[in-house]
């Protein structure tokens, strides 16, 4: 017996979406730095863009659990549990990468000793991504483990 899993595709398309548009500011945000940018800025962007990739790869799998064809039951809920375990795996990813990503743009903002090298905005839309894109990913978890049935 498998689930209605018709909420899993609008789950699905959100975290896609939202992991998406992160990728593209996280992109733009890279471009339109100023010459003379502290390096790790760089590679702060870049841990906040694994947490945007890991809720894609949520979002992926919540669309392959909507788009699941019954087979046997014992193949079933082996299936479910495996998209559980990663939801929920992709959620502690985008935790971890996007702290990384925000305690190395607070240690290049906060370690010259004069002027932060980054303006207040940039600073705050990657805070901001950062933070939607853990949200998201805790929301988009919670609500597939929920959906999903337990083995």
């Amino acid at each position: 017996m498998t689930p209605d899993l018709r909420k899993a595709g609008r789950i699905g398309g959100m975290a896609l979406s939202v992991s998406l548009i992160a990728i593209i500011v996280l992109i733009a945000l890279g471009m339109t730095a100023p010459k003379g940018t502290d390096p790790f800025f760089y590679l702060a962007l870049g841990l906040c863009g694994a947490g945007a990739v890991a809720l894609l790869l949520a979002g992926i799998g919540a669309l392959f659990a909507r788009d699941r064809t019954p087979t046997l039951p014992a193949m079933d809920r082996e299936f479910f549990a495996g998209v559980r375990r990663m939801v929920l795996a992709m959620w502690l990813c985008a935790v971890v990468t996007d702290a990384l990503g925000i305690l190395l743009l607070l240690a290049i903002k906060g370690g010259t000793g004069g002027a932060p090298p980054l303006g207040r905005v940039t600073l705050g839309v990657a805070y901001t991504v950062a933070a939607v894109t853990v949200i998201c990913a805790g929301v988009s978890s919670i609500a597939m483990r929920r959906l999903l049935p337990r083995v």
